[in-house]
């Protein structure tokens, strides 16, 4: 057997750095570990921006406003005869006057940047380079004695969706201005069943929102009716259950007043999520929304005028 020779000093030296690296397992055993960082809200508050006046970069009176595939956002603003387009940010690119967008009562974009302007009363629908330059007018569908908002919709495709309040019907154009195809609502004797805004997705789904009902409709590009859900409860007393109609991420989008709040769905009409954004917004008597590229909800307030921006934060998992 061979013995192995150790001073009596480095049993000293050998017994502390035992010591020492127990209290540090000790100690580490003890010691809680660091709290896992929480998710992000589903609607997480970025900003919010708009200026009240008139001119370049300011808004007076607009109506209605839609957002491109570059995550730009554009506004008609019929009182003061302007059409703007502003960075989703609130950083002014462009505003052009316009006297032919004096009785304007919607806003489209398609995916080169053409600006559409709805005059719902007149029944045509102005169409706009993007640097502004007037393009040519198409002829649509009058209403008489409309007032409020326009929802007209451009596919990726270039087809122009309207919607047609006064026969209950939906308008497609092609991206020539030819009219194509028109369909009417199934339930358009029901009283009030009357079309108010079309959203379409990129697989050329069509989604047709009823203000006045609460209900929202799903059909092929060419009008074959595939399914329909209530969207918002007709007996809350709102003279109008649904507010605006969005379409972006996945998912459809739609928001209620009193309180102002986002509800979400899935592209077959089943209820996802819903968002409220009282804390941030406040009082809306008639919000619109948008859904930009670049994963980001607007919410628009025309009267005051203001937007207010999040990041959308969706599990798109949750389609069927």
């Amino acid at each position: 057997m061979i013995k192995t020779h150790i001073p009596p000093g480095r049993y000293k030296y050998i017994s502390a750095m035992l010591a020492a690296m127990l209290f540090l397992v000790s100690c580490g055993k003890r010691v809680a570990p660091a709290p896992k960082p929480q998710p992000p809200p589903p609607f997480e508050f970025l900003n919010a921006w708009g200026e009240k006046g008139e001119g370049p970069g300011k808004l007076d009176a607009p109506v209605a406003f839609a957002t491109d595939s570059l995550n730009r956002v554009y506004f008609v603003d019929p009182a003061a005869g302007f059409v703007h387009k502003f960075e989703s940010n609130g950083t002014p690119l462009l505003s052009f006057e316009e006297t032919r967008v004096s009785h304007a009562s919607g806003i489209a974009v398609d995916a080169g940047g053409a600006i559409y302007v709805a005059d719902a009363s007149r029944g045509v629908i102005l169409v706009f380079f993007p640097d502004g330059t007037f393009l040519r007018n198409m002829q649509s569908a009058p209403q008489p004695h409309f007032s409020g908002t326009l929802g007209i919709c451009v596919d990726d495709d270039g087809n122009v969706y309207q919607p047609d309040p006064a026969r209950s019907r939906v308008i497609k154009f092609d991206s020539h201005a030819r009219l194509v195809k028109s369909w009417t609502a199934p339930n358009k004797t029901k009283l009030g069943e009357r079309p108010s805004s079309i959203a379409t997705s990129p697989d050329g789904s069509v989604f047709v929102a009823f203000f006045d009902t609460g209900r929202i409709e799903k059909y092929s590009s060419e009008g074959v009716f595939l399914t329909s859900w209530v969207a918002a409860d007709t007996g809350s007393g709102d003279s109008h259950p649904i507010a605006s109609l969005a379409m972006g991420d996945g998912f459809v989008f739609t928001i209620t007043t009193a309180p102002v709040r986002i509800h979400v769905w899935t592209l077959g009409g089943q209820h996802s999520r819903d968002g409220d954004l009282g804390d941030h917004v406040g009082e809306i008597a008639s919000p619109q929304i948008a859904v930009t590229p670049h994963s980001e909800l607007l919410v628009f307030d025309p009267a005051t005028p203001r937007v207010y921006r999040y990041r959308l934060h969706l599990d798109t998992k949750e389609q069927p």
